[in-house]
């Protein structure tokens, strides 16, 4: 009987492994404008909506970083295991342990291709109580993840095998839709694995100028932006804090819907990756002169 489901819901949370947790507690919260919420087991927590925590930040290099994403149910939870494994990707059930630390009912434990760790979980917690972050960035929800990839044809395979499907790409860029947002997964071709960033939706393109002015005010970091995405429309602002840990504001991402299309290839260009002419400081993955392979963009 085929499914009438999708095998996967949304990108759920990140856990990063930090050298310094404190002071990249004070950014995310103090600076970027995420609340925090209780810690367990080590791992300083943090809050962007209605879910219990939607970040998490731990020193724990074995066990403190992976990338949450919300499995539909548990039949969908098997039918991902038997999948992925009948294609060779390591895959295990996560412990209770394990559950409890990323507040969640059951997990499947995946690697992808590159090595980035994906957390494939069902029934993330949510919270009872209303949002309230320390300071009014504009800040409405989780939005989605850029990853580095090593291996980007056995990790789009990997996404696919989810039930993620290519939108669009910029050269060999590849934006993952997983609902009727153009994408929630963005995967770069990279020299290395892990996060690259992780975006949060504000309510308008205000928010995304405020969020600009306050980060030069305070003398932090703006890696790109403010900009706008080609392909996606996404106006955003990549800012860094310590330990390289890279966040973004983003506002109105184009959805999909209608008829399915192929998915359409643009060229790796400045224009193509920012269409309002903001470029990349000191971030390969976001130039368009990165050539993690050595062939043309």
């Amino acid at each position: 009987m085929s499914r009438t489901t999708p095998l996967i819901a949304s990108v759920c949370y990140v856990r990063h492994a930090v050298g310094e947790p404190q002071a990249c507690a004070r950014f995310v919260s103090d600076i970027f404008g995420l609340q925090r919420v209780a810690d367990q087991d080590g791992e300083l927590a943090f809050r962007s909506d209605d879910r219990f925590r939607t970040v998490s930040l731990s020193r724990d290099q074995d066990d403190g970083a992976s990338v949450g994403i919300e499995v539909w149910d548990d039949a969908a939870l098997q039918e991902i295991s038997e999948r992925l494994r009948g294609h060779g990707f390591a895959a295990r059930p996560a412990t209770p342990a394990e559950c409890r630390r990323r507040y969640v009912q059951t997990a499947l434990l995946a690697d992808d291709v590159s090595g980035n760790r994906i957390d494939l979980v069902t029934r993330p917690a949510r919270s009872g109580r209303r949002y309230f972050p320390p300071r009014d960035a504009g800040i409405v929800e989780f939005q989605g993840v850029g990853l580095r990839s090593t291996d980007h044809v056995r990790d789009l395979a990997f996404w696919r095998l989810l039930g993620a499907e290519v939108t669009d790409r910029v050269g060999d860029i590849a934006y993952l839709r997983i609902d009727k947002l153009h994408h929630r997964i963005a995967l770069y071709p990279s020299r290395r694995n892990g996060l690259l960033y992780a975006a949060f939706e504000v309510e308008a393109l205000d928010q995304i100028m405020q969020n600009s002015y306050f980060m030069q005010d305070n003398q932090v970091k703006i890696v790109q932006g403010p900009g706008r995405q080609s392909a996606s429309r996404q106006i955003f602002l990549h800012v860094e804090g310590p330990d390289g840990l890279m966040l973004s504001y983003v506002n109105g991402m184009a959805e999909v819907g209608g008829e399915p299309r192929p998915a359409r290839q643009f060229p790796r260009t400045a224009t193509s990756l920012c269409n309002w002419g903001s470029e990349s400081k000191g971030v390969p993955e976001l130039s368009a002169q990165h050539q993690p392979n050595g062939r043309q963009a």
